[in-house]
């Protein structure tokens, strides 16, 4: 998988693919990089797919591109009603990642959060123009339908999922 070239001031920690889900169909495709921003981490990305964004995007209020402020949720305090995994959903991580947290209910997002099941992301809206806030450069990779590595990366059989919504941005 081609990472995006990531440059600038930020301590970029981690990048590479994104991609949406919603009624479990693919909605769009990008780059992403998640950077370490003075005291905080982002989660920015830039999308690939589709083309030019359609009735699904526009309805999901997924923006071409955007950064957001990105913290991990703390498994072991509590969550508000209605909100957080429960029972055997909840992350279960190592002594060294739960010390991170320091008894408080978030810790900044480091990228081997991300490899544990369960773990819980708190995305908070910081900016459509991820690249002017971070000082990175996200560069997108020019994707065509009959050539897009989407379903071999998340091992997904093309004929299964409905392409429409990735490709064209229509529900089907």
């Amino acid at each position: 998988m081609a990472l995006p070239n990531v440059l600038g001031m930020g301590d970029v920690l981690e990048a590479g693919h994104i991609y949406f889900f919603y009624r479990p169909r693919v909605q769009r495709e990008g780059v992403y990089a998640i950077v370490r921003h003075g005291r905080h981490t982002h989660l920015a990305y830039e999308l690939e797919l589709p083309k030019e964004p359609g009735d699904v995007q526009r309805e999901l209020l997924i923006e071409p591109k955007a950064s957001f402020v990105v913290t991990v949720r703390n498994p072991e305090a509590p969550a508000p009603p209605q909100a957080g995994l429960t029972g055997a959903q909840k992350a279960e991580f190592p002594q060294a990642m739960e010390d991170r947290f320091r008894g408080r209910r978030f810790a900044q997002l480091e990228p081997d959060f991300l490899d544990q099941r369960g773990t819980e992301l708190v995305l908070i809206g910081a900016s459509k123009a991820p690249e002017e806030e971070l000082d990175i450069d996200l560069v997108p990779e020019e994707e065509r339908e009959a050539e897009a590595a989407i379903f071999r990366d998340l091992r997904l059989e093309r004929g299964q999922h409905p392409v429409e919504p990735l490709f064209r941005g229509d529900w089907r």
